[in-house]
């Protein structure tokens, strides 16, 4: 099997719309019908609305306070909403030390799925793509196998991420 892996020069906000192009891209390509992303203040969640359509979207959020609350009642329309601060979860400080050597999204991806497992929106053993960033937007796309422990997931191909 061969794939293509997609690398940014720069990290950040300016590849969230190639990010989610290339997620959404790849769900379809491969059947994976959910994409969790993070959205910490909305932005990620409200372009994932026009460009990962007919997908099923779960965007994780940090908390209510960050969140605008006109971001939230639009994404809510045809996605669901979580917040990380919200579900009881340990994110032990080696697995993330671990999961950032390959750059702040993966570490971030790999979260954001956990999360949405934890709340119930993702069975264990599903296949999904997890969306992260770095500092404000959205430059990295994995397609993980859901886990309910961060040291049982499974990355089974980076789609894209910063050089």
């Amino acid at each position: 099997m061969q794939r293509t892996i997609e690398y940014f020069e720069e990290k950040g906000r300016a590849n969230a719309e190639r990010t989610l192009e290339l997620a959404s891209q790849r769900a379809r390509e491969a059947g994976i019908g959910c994409i969790v992303l993070a959205s910490t203040r909305g932005y990620t969640a409200g372009k994932a609305l026009g460009i990962c359509t007919d997908l099923n979207l779960i965007a994780v959020g940090i908390g209510r306070d960050r969140f605008p609350e006109e971001q939230a009642e639009l994404f809510q329309r045809t996605g669901k909403l979580i917040f990380s601060q919200e579900i009881d979860y340990e994110y032990p400080p080696d697995m993330q030390r671990a999961f950032r050597r390959f750059g702040q999204g993966t570490k971030v991806a790999v979260e954001v799925v956990v999360c949405a497992v934890q709340a119930g929106l993702v069975e264990v053993g599903d296949r999904v793509i997890g969306v992260g960033g770095s500092g404000g937007g959205a430059d990295t796309a994995l397609v993980i196998t859901a886990s309910w422990d961060f040291s049982d997931i499974h990355i089974s191909e980076i789609i894209c991420k910063p050089a």
